[in-house]
């Protein structure tokens, strides 16, 4: 493949995307918000919030990080008051997580934050710039997600 084709260009500017979001997330001084949480800790309490109550494993693959790695940070969500263990209807042996009220709160709080990053980058834009940029991103994003594997969740979930 050509490494000037626009495919090139995309596969580039996505990489670039991943790590200077990673970057910046980083750089976010999260707790001073009081309640702030670090990026594994804010990425499967989304998970769990949005669209819970999950299996570990389930979560696991969703988020594509070891088993171990999961059970590990839920139980520090578990410490924090931001999730609970539940027995699961369809399994009596198996456990499902899911966020307290707390947790919920506390999500929304570090979501409202991550978002009011976003409105500051994307100020210098017009609505329709941002318009046509969500509806483009979008589009990658469910190209993405239909050539995965299924995992439990759906693009709409992907997309929390």
């Amino acid at each position: 493949m050509d490494e000037h084709s626009e495919h090139a260009a995309i596969g580039r500017q996505v990489g670039r995307f991943i790590r200077l979001s990673e970057r910046l997330f980083a750089t976010l001084k999260w707790d001073e918000a009081g309640r702030g949480l670090e990026r594994p800790a804010f990425v499967l309490l989304s998970r769990i919030a949005v669209d819970g109550p999950f299996r570990l494993s389930v979560l696991a693959a969703d988020v594509s990080l070891d088993l171990s790695t999961v059970s590990r940070q839920v139980a520090a969500l578990e410490s924090a008051g931001l999730v609970r263990r539940l027995q699961d209807p369809s399994d009596k042996r198996a456990s499902l997580v899911e966020a307290t009220d707390l947790g919920r709160e506390v999500f929304a709080e570090n979501r409202d934050r991550w978002l009011a990053i976003w409105e500051e980058l994307l100020a210098g834009w017009t609505p329709q710039q941002r318009q046509l940029f969500a509806e483009l991103f979008t589009r990658l994003n469910e190209s993405i997600a239909e050539r995965l594997p299924q995992t439990g969740t759906t693009s709409e979930r992907d997309a929390r």
